[in-house]
């Protein structure tokens, strides 16, 4: 989070009484003279700071009500070009083409209608307890969540699974998986539909993505009868990135995560989708939608577990690999299904398998953590 003007000119003042008293400069006058000095300089780089930004907020502004109105007016400017030309026009063309174009990626990317139902209804799990709960986000979007509850032994120690899905559908299509990782991990399991999807309201974006990973962390993390501790993210295909991403801003609170079938970035997926075209030299700035979880994996130092189905004929299963290799993890698993699609490596044989043994693993690590620390509790007086 970037610091505000009064967060940074504290920083820097106790900064600079701190250079001063380990340098054994104290003196009272001297100091207030320094002091003077450094503020008025501050208090220069932060109007400079919020003038800059005014300016760029301006620009953008200009710059996306320019773009709607050569989208708008697209057909009349093709018009006028075919009968007088000009460079000015031709511009306004390839403005305008470019303007819809990065408005359609949305499109290509996030699927909530599908199935034709799927903003309608959601389904329900019978006969196992769970709840259906509506949260909102810092931005005030509200979000639908199902929480199935883990009422075997000792469920208020049972690890809790924050279920990230893919870009089509809604929670309900999920409940099937979702059930048989409560029964086989022994955990409860969290399913969160992003908005715009389910019965979450508001549009789906990269951001707002994140914004509600990070409202069903909060809320999950203020319920007094679940184990903040034991916190696993699962994602898969775009919920892998939203996973990725979350986990890597929040290291202190996830205690692992679990991707599936998912990608690099948008960018890497575009250019092989789009290999007949070179998409792969576009900068960054033209895509709508990043989702760089090949950076943000880089932060992400929980132990990871990685599932790739070597049938995905959607995702390249390389890229699963790649993100294992950039994973800093100490604790990484890399768990590869030969008949696993992208949709349906849960159904492989051996697949809750691996889930399981990982998962014990995570908790033998706390086991043995708790255990280290209550020791170096008792010695230190």
């Amino acid at each position: 989070m970037q610091a505000t003007g009064p967060e940074r000119l504290t920083r820097e003042i106790k900064s600079l009484l701190a250079r001063r008293c380990v340098a054994g400069q104290c003196s009272k006058q001297c100091l207030l003279s320094e002091l003077a000095v450094s503020l008025a300089s501050l208090v220069v780089m932060e109007k400079s700071w919020r003038l800059w930004g005014a300016l760029e907020r301006c620009m953008v502004t200009v710059g996306s009500l320019s773009w709607g109105a050569c989208r708008i007016s697209l057909l009349v400017l093709i018009l006028t070009f075919h009968l007088h030309g000009g460079l000015l026009l031709l511009g306004l063309i390839l403005a305008s083409v470019a303007g819809i174009l990065y408005k359609f990626q949305d499109v290509l990317l996030y699927f909530p209608d599908q199935p034709s139902s799927s903003r309608l209804y959601v389904p329900m799990p019978t006969g196992i307890p769970h709840e259906n709960v509506y949260v909102r986000t810092k931005d005030g979007v509200r979000l639908n969540l199902i929480l199935l509850r883990y009422t075997g032994e000792n469920p208020a120690a049972a690890p809790t699974v924050l279920y990230f899905h893919g870009n089509a559908g809604n929670i309900g299509h999920r409940v099937p998986n979702a059930l048989l990782m409560l029964v086989n991990l022994k955990a409860n399991v969290v399913l969160v539909d992003y908005r715009g999807y389910g019965k979450s309201d508001g549009e789906p974006s990269e951001d707002g993505l994140y914004q509600d990973a990070e409202a069903t962390l909060d809320y999950i993390m203020s319920r007094p009868d679940v184990d903040k501790t034991k916190m696993v993210l699962f994602g898969r295909s775009l919920g892998g990135a939203v996973a990725i991403r979350l986990a890597s801003v929040n290291p202190h609170r996830v205690a692992a995560i679990v991707v599936e079938n998912t990608f690099l970035s948008i960018p890497h997926m575009a250019a092989t989708l789009f290999s007949f075209f070179p998409v792969r030299y576009l900068p960054l700035w033209c895509y709508k939608n990043k989702f760089l979880s090949y950076r943000h994996v880089a932060q992400c130092r929980m132990p990871s577990l990685f599932v790739s189905g070597l049938s995905d004929q959607l995702i390249p299963p390389v890229m699963m690999k790649q993100l294992y290799e950039l994973s800093p993890a100490r604790t990484k698993r890399l768990a590869i299904f030969p008949e696993g699609t992208h949709n349906d490596t849960w159904q492989c044989q051996g697949y809750f398998a691996a889930l399981e043994q990982f998962m014990k693993e995570l908790l033998k690590s706390h086991v043995q953590e708790e255990q280290s620390q209550g020791s170096a509790s008792v010695t230190i007086i």
